[in-house]
């Protein structure tokens, strides 16, 4: 919250607690140095987004509290691509390491509904907000456009990596689609070829869960075409998300120190 009242229209709160946030490393500076410093990065701001998302959550209707301004999205999607494309060489490091992976993706469903609670709550500013909330939801839509292209350069690896990275975004789908994202139902036309086009690498669990979300799509598809569709996040299922989420980051962080063996869940 301080740093929302701080930012105003400078953003200097932000610039003053977090100097690096407009200055992703460029394409000559991406080594082991860089990769984990953006792995820093991204956990800290998923931290604050939980935050921010937590309030919003617990006070449904009040101002704002946005410290991360959506017009950083396009130097954090450059963050997180430096851990896409750093990945498969830079994850045998450490545990920590391992773990950038869902750190990234964790992120990603962060900045998503983020993105879209922005676009759903009253603003700070004096500033029309319906003009707002389209250019929130743009500012989601075209960090998708930045890191899409490194997702699937990172699946081109082997098979294994094929079946990590789509566990990632299937969980990332099935998040999406639990909080009834808008974004989401935008983004669905591309993911789901994505994925479909390495079905064969996915385990059946993974096809399972691949259909199950397929068969929702298709269900809320009808229910839109009688009129029934309720579009934008639900208070009650991001309660229930931001919840699971913040167990899942807590056991990363535990898990991803020195002394602690390997966990992933999703």
């Amino acid at each position: 919250m301080e740093i929302s009242k701080g930012n105003h229209r400078d953003n200097k709160a932000v610039i003053r607690y977090l100097p690096w946030l407009y200055h992703p490393p460029s394409t000559m500076q991406q080594g082991p140095k860089e990769f984990i410093e953006c792995v820093s990065h991204i956990r800290q701001l998923s931290w604050l987004l939980l935050g921010s998302l937590t309030h919003c959550a617990l006070h449904q209707g009040s101002t704002s509290c946005m410290p991360i301004p959506l017009d950083a999205g396009s130097h954090i999607a450059d963050h997180l691509i430096v851990i896409l494309i750093g990945f498969p060489e830079q994850s045998k490091t450490s545990v920590l390491h391992m773990c950038s992976l869902f750190h990234a993706f964790m992120f990603a469903q962060l900045w998503t509904i983020y993105c879209e609670q922005a676009a759903a709550t009253p603003t700070l500013q004096n500033q029309n907000q319906n003009e707002f909330s389209s250019s929130a939801i743009l500012t989601g839509l075209e960090f998708w456009s930045r890191v899409t292209p490194s997702i699937l350069q990172l699946m081109a690896h082997n098979k294994v990596m094929v079946e990590m990275v789509c566990l990632h975004v299937i969980s990332l789908m099935e998040a999406l689609q639990e909080c009834n994202s808008t974004i989401f139902v935008k983004l669905i036309p591309m993911w789901l070829p994505m994925i479909q086009s390495n079905l064969k690498h996915l385990s059946a669990g993974l096809q399972l869960r691949l259909q199950a979300i397929q068969n929702r799509v298709n269900h809320q598809c009808l229910q839109g075409l009688q009129g029934c569709a309720t579009p934008g996040v639900l208070p009650s299922a991001l309660r229930k998300w931001l919840q699971c989420t913040q167990f899942k980051m807590a056991q990363v962080e535990i898990q991803s120190s020195e002394a602690a063996s390997q966990f992933y869940p999703m």
